[in-house]
């Protein structure tokens, strides 16, 4: 049987640690509900430790009553806790990355994190139009694994824990980073964005989101034409993000949510599977601020804009279609090159505005923006007339040649 350890115990090498997670909400999980939970059974399975212990089947449950403490998340070795206090590094406490092992109490109607996270493995859910951070990425898009640690950074949660270490929205610190062939958890998990000794974000605000969901910061350079998920770079100019509208970030629309009703026993949303719920956002339900200046209303006239924006794209597609055929045409003349180079540029705007997938509501004057650039650049190279071939010296030599023999004819004539 594997004895229980006081939070004290560990702390005597893990100070760090403690520290964090001694004024963390775990630590003070015995007072919420201003400490009705202790003497609601339902509660203390996820509130008080020995109550998780004996909920989970394991064996080592004190009598004491205490929070939610170290050995709740890292389960003892096979020898006990004790075992690790003798020799550390050989009997080590587990450690796991997996969204289980928080789900076992993020879940049920009054908080369904896990349920709302876990899309990938719903009967709706559709592999090849569908994205979820509940999907692994290793059997979503195998080709990663063959590829260097930059992609890790974003496509797993052994690789997103030490990326974020860099608060900066490029900085990937692949020095930290693990190639493919060692990582574990090929989902992005709760740790990957929850700090968990803390329970708190490990970078606050949309800069979190932002360090993957960004474009890698590419321009229009006359060479590329493909950009994917540049969400950072279409929101960070925004007005949510410039102070034009009240500071709206990621999870503000992202995360919408609502409390468990307690008459109607209707389940609560946590925002966990990160979609855009215009209905629930708008609602005067929603934990969000946005009912306080617009109305249920408001998500047909943010449809109406996403209308609007996927019309544009289709349009260019039609122009695309026919600067494409032009280029072709003057495919070895002076004009080629800065012509291909408009082309591409072109398709680059239209692309980033596509890939955003937001369709404008992110940066609205941006998505209109670009798509006119692209719109301009398309029509330029159609536009631009094939030039005249002039007659070239041979054309010229022969031409001469036949006046020469006419005049000699004449000659003899």
């Amino acid at each position: 049987m594997a004895g229980a350890w006081q939070p004290e115990t560990c702390k005597g090498c893990h100070i760090e640690q403690y520290e964090i997670w001694n004024s963390s909400a775990h630590a003070e999980s015995l007072k919420s509900a201003g400490g009705s939970v202790v003497d609601i059974e339902s509660c203390t399975e996820c509130h008080v430790e020995s109550s998780i212990k004996k909920a989970w089947g394991r064996e080592d449950v004190e009598a004491t009553i205490e929070p939610i403490t170290c050995e709740v998340c890292h389960l003892p070795p096979d020898e006990g806790y004790d075992a690790h206090l003798d020799t550390p590094s050989a009997h080590i406490p587990e450690v796991t990355l997996s969204a289980e092992m928080c789900g076992n109490c993020h879940k049920d109607s009054h908080h369904p994190i896990i349920e709302e996270w876990d899309e990938y493995n719903t009967e709706s859910f559709d592999m090849e139009s569908m994205a979820s951070h509940s999907e692994p990425t290793d059997v979503a898009e195998p080709f990663i694994l063959n590829r260097d640690n930059s992609c890790v950074s974003c496509k797993s949660t052994d690789g997103a824990i030490p990326s974020l270490e860099d608060e900066s929205i490029y900085g990937l610190n692949l020095n930290d980073v693990p190639q493919p062939e060692y990582v574990e958890e090929w989902r992005i998990t709760c740790v990957a964005c929850h700090e968990p000794h803390s329970a708190e974000y490990r970078i606050e605000g949309s800069l979190l989101c932002g360090n993957c969901h960004n474009g890698m910061g590419a321009t229009a350079d006359g060479m590329t034409t493909e950009i994917r998920h540049p969400n950072w770079e279409m929101y960070n100019d925004s007005i949510y993000n410039t102070g034009n509208h009240p500071e709206t970030g990621c999870v503000d629309c992202h995360m919408a949510s609502k409390e468990y009703n307690d008459t109607t026993h209707e389940t609560a949303v946590t925002g966990h599977t990160f979609d855009y719920e215009p209905e629930l956002l708008f609602s005067s339900e929603s934990s969000s601020e946005c009912y306080d200046c617009h109305d249920e209303e408001f998500a047909k006239v943010i449809e109406t804009k996403q209308d609007l924006i996927a019309e544009r794209i289709e349009e260019l597609k039609t122009v695309q279609n026919n600067s494409s055929v032009a280029l072709e045409n003057l495919n070895g003349t002076a004009s080629y090159e800065s012509n291909l180079e408009d082309y591409n540029n072109a398709v680059f705007y239209m692309h980033f505005v596509e890939e955003d997938g937001s369709l404008g509501i992110h940066n609205m004057e941006k998505a209109n923006e670009y798509l006119d650039k692209s719109d301009k650049l398309f029509n330029s190279v159609i536009e631009t007339e094939e030039p005249v071939e002039q007659p070239g010296f041979e054309a010229i030599v022969a031409v001469f040649g036949l006046m020469f023999m006419f005049w000699i004819a004449r000659k003899r004539d």
